[in-house]
């Protein structure tokens, strides 16, 4: 399973979209945002840094296995992997640390970058707990890519991944707050994992208590989804 794990890890990070679009580009929006909307401000920067951090974690995470899923079912390595001794609770068990692990990268280099440039000041204990909640964050993420990858080509499947990404992010109250959003969008916006964990984030960074509802609306969207991804997975094990 180490060796698997170390095989995905490496496959992964030799993607440049994924290099691009989850390690550059939240780097390069948060120098953009703190530069403009938050110039000085540096309240501002330090909570954009714990939503960059989302936007970064929920992509590692979706992206570690949707697309890529999406292409080992259609190129036949799914049905190679079934004739090794590796086990459906191995690979799942891979997966999720391929996501979490992936998330790493990004939120580290946020961090470097906000501090160097942003000027960012952030007790240990609090960076310590940011990087807890988005390894841990990054698993409903996982599964979700995982039922994408289950349920789409990999053209579809890019697609896909890319726009719930998207969403997530917009309603999330990631790119924008939700204080200018309609009421309605809001009470969407409240139920979203994506929400969830921005807030969890920015209440760490303000130095405020977490919230049980918040990780009640996370622990069950993890739930939702995991049951739906292992049923989908053993429907595509049995008929594969």
């Amino acid at each position: 399973m180490t060796a698997f794990l170390g095989f995905e890890l490496r496959r992964t990070a030799r993607d440049v979209r994924f290099l691009f679009f989850l390690i550059a580009f939240p780097v390069l929006l948060y120098l953009i945002e703190s530069g403009t909307a938050g110039r000085g401000d540096p309240h501002f920067a330090t909570r954009f840094l714990a939503s960059m951090g989302v936007w970064s974690v929920m992509g590692a995470g979706m992206w570690a296995s949707g697309p890529q899923l999406c292409r080992e079912r259609g190129s036949g390595w799914i049905r190679q992997l079934r004739v090794t001794p590796l086990s459906d609770g191995a690979w799942l068990a891979t997966k999720l640390a391929q996501g979490c692990l992936m998330a790493v990268p990004g939120v580290v280099l946020l961090g470097v970058t906000a501090v160097l440039k942003e000027h960012v000041h952030v007790s240990a204990g609090a960076w310590a707990a940011l990087l807890v909640l988005f390894v841990a964050g990054a698993v409903p993420f996982v599964f979700a890519g995982l039922i994408i990858g289950l349920r789409l080509d990999a053209q579809t499947g890019q697609v896909a991944q890319m726009m719930v990404l998207i969403v997530m992010a917009f309603l999330g109250g990631i790119f924008l707050p939700l204080s200018i959003m309609p009421d309605a969008l809001r009470d969407v916006a409240r139920a979203l994992p994506s929400y969830r964990l921005a807030s969890t984030g920015w209440d760490i960074v303000d130095g405020h208590a977490l919230r049980l509802d918040n990780a009640a609306v996370l622990v069950a969207w993890t739930a939702v989804l995991a049951v739906a991804a292992v049923w989908l997975w053993r429907r595509e094990s049995s008929t594969g």
